[in-house]
């Protein structure tokens, strides 16, 4: 799958502020199917309107990120600060981690459900010094990898809220990562598009799109059984 994110980003560039195509990539590649879902008929749902604060000309490693105070992330090497998010955003995060919380609990099991702040060092994960996320939900099961500074294994499942200025980290870049480092499902809820695009391990993370509406609640493919209910969620 790895092989087939790198032909995405070799795909499509942006240049003089416009979106183009470098190429055909064949039939069943990730590439194809984000082209199909909008980036080509539908610039604005990937293009990055209103950036996170990014810093790109300093070079900057997990440690000295991983020390800052604010909600700091690297991705693929940049550092990316996000200062403040919708009410929406947060019900949605709120709304995820409680019924895994319960639906754990109901079942006596041992995983555990961490949000937004806790850090997931991917640099031990993958050997790439460039990556350091701060998930919105995710789910660890190991508690060998849970340490006091954050988690430092691979979390069984991983949500990510997006927004119009982070759309293309987390349908592209986060997305490649939690891939590589065998996350087993991976939710990037679209409040915007009111639907929930799915990608499973067991099914190469190939996106499951449109099936997956917010009107109705949404199954967990991890953890049978449970359904997560966002459709009280107002954007």
């Amino acid at each position: 799958m790895a092989k087939n994110v790198a032909i995405c980003y070799n795909i499509l560039t942006k240049k003089d502020s416009h979106w183009e195509n470098r190429g055909s990539p064949s039939k069943g590649t990730f590439s194809e199917v984000v082209i199909v879902f909008g980036i080509r008929e539908n610039m604005e749902a990937l293009n990055l309107m209103e950036y996170p604060y990014e810093n790109k000309s300093e070079k900057y490693t997990v440690k000295k990120v991983s020390q800052m105070e604010s909600h700091a992330e690297l991705i693929n090497g940049r550092l990316v600060i996000t200062d403040r998010t919708s009410v929406a955003h947060n019900n949605a995060v709120a709304e995820i981690a409680m019924a895994f919380r319960q639906f754990i609990r109901d079942k006596n099991g041992e995983c555990q459900v961490f949000t937004e702040n806790v850090a997931l060092y991917c640099n031990e994960l993958c050997d790439d010094e460039k990556n350091f996320f701060l998930p919105d939900v995710m789910v660890v099961c190991d508690k060998s990898g849970i340490k006091d500074d954050g988690v430092h294994i691979v979390p069984k499942f991983v949500a990510e809220v997006t927004s119009n200025s982070t759309k293309t980290q987390d349908y592209v870049e986060k997305m490649a990562i939690y891939s590589k480092i065998g996350v087993q499902e991976y939710w990037i809820v679209d409040l915007q598009r009111k639907m929930i695009v799915m990608y499973l391990k067991d099914n190469d993370f190939i996106p499951e799109i449109g099936v997956n509406s917010l009107s109705s609640p949404i199954p967990v493919y991890s953890y049978p059984g449970l359904k997560i209910d966002l459709s009280n969620i107002e954007v």
